[in-house]
């Protein structure tokens, strides 16, 4: 059985100041399911987006405000959140300290050829 955890050289931060790290995925040959560490400072946010894959976002640590088609709703430590493949969504961090979560996707998240895994 496959033990898996955070891999720095899979990290990657984007202009909003919003870190990502893979603990799995397409990289390892799990075309099925993706997992990633997701911190995003305050004030930091999503674009509104599509996406080919479901995603189930897990808080850690945090506030947050989610909208998925036009339906928002605020969300903390403890809360889940279950995103349909194709939904319109956007997440954003409404509190004064970093938002923690668990991001889980599939299909396997692909990223872009320019992200490191």
């Amino acid at each position: 059985m496959p033990a898996y955890r955070l891999r720095p050289a899979r990290n990657i931060t984007d202009d909003t100041g919003r870190q990502i790290s893979e603990v799995f995925g397409a990289g390892d040959g799990h075309e099925d399911i993706s997992v990633a560490w997701v911190m995003m400072p305050a004030g930091s946010h999503r674009i509104e987006e599509r996406n080919d894959y479901a995603e189930i976002v897990i808080v850690l640590s945090g506030k947050a405000r989610a909208t998925i088609e036009d339906r928002a709703e605020e969300v903390g430590a403890g809360h889940s959140i279950y995103v349909p493949r194709q939904a319109r969504w956007r997440f954003e961090n409404i509190g004064r300290e970093p938002l923690v979560c668990y991001s889980i996707c599939a299909p396997a998240y692909k990223p872009a050829l320019s992200h490191p895994f």
